[in-house]
């Protein structure tokens, strides 16, 4: 058996199918962008506050979001992922609290994107390798760390409320995770719906969850990447 040892690779030394900033299919580091990052800079804040009417964090509200993922052990769902400029992907999300996620993409997308406490890891199966990136890098770092705090002395949350939905918008300005997220849950009954990230390119992408279920079993064997034979077939 041999160990994999965690690297980080640049986007570039990725082969994507990405032209012009966008991407025209669902390639490999399309949707891990996507899903995790790296995210745009928010340079308008005060505008877009005034123009969405968003208003300042709520303690009730998000005291109420994250009491919602402190108080999850297991999470299953699936998962549709619609970016804006056209691409798609359906899979299934597993979550493990603390630290412990993992996307399997359904066909033809042969990736599964793992978390660990340290580590998010990119498993290929077509080209049977394991790529990893620090998981700090990564927006979805706020809901997998043991005690969820969606307020920050880095970052900027504010709330929403509008036709039955409450938003938490965590927003930060610099360093390795600048940029947006946004949490949507319904409020009757109070549960996660979605998120939406925005890229670098400006590619908007929403994952929405569907099916939920809480408190199953999920082996810690399921959120460990595949070790693949190392190139001299070891």
């Amino acid at each position: 058996m041999t160990t994999i040892k965690p690297q980080v690779l640049k986007p570039q030394e990725f082969k994507t199918s990405e032209t012009g900033g966008g991407c025209q299919r669902p390639s490999r580091w399309c949707l891990i962008k996507a899903a995790f990052g790296p995210l745009l800079y928010i340079f308008v804040i005060v505008l877009l506050a005034q123009a969405l009417g968003l208003r300042p964090a709520s303690a009730d509200t998000i005291q109420k979001a994250e009491a919602w993922f402190n108080r999850l052990t297991t999470f299953q769902a699936s998962f549709t992922q619609v970016s804006s400029d056209g691409s798609s992907a359906k899979g299934t999300f597993l979550l493990r609290r603390p630290y412990r996620s993992r996307f399997d993409y359904d066909e033809p997308v042969p990736i599964t994107l793992i978390t660990t406490k340290t580590w998010l890891h990119v498993d290929d199966a077509d080209r049977q390798e394991v790529v990893s990136y620090p998981v700090s890098e990564t927006p979805l770092r706020l809901i997998l760390s043991e005690n969820v705090r969606l307020r920050r002395p880095e970052v900027k949350t504010t709330t929403s409320s509008q036709d039955g939905i409450t938003s938490v918008i965590i927003e930060q300005d610099d360093g390795e995770a600048a940029g947006r997220i946004v949490f949507e849950f319904d409020e009757k009954p109070f549960e996660l719906r979605r998120w939406v990230i925005t890229d670098a390119n400006g590619i908007t992408t929403s994952v929405f969850l569907s099916n939920p279920v809480k408190g199953i079993d999920l082996p810690a064997s399921l959120f460990v990447p595949t070790n693949y034979p190392d190139q001299n077939g070891n």
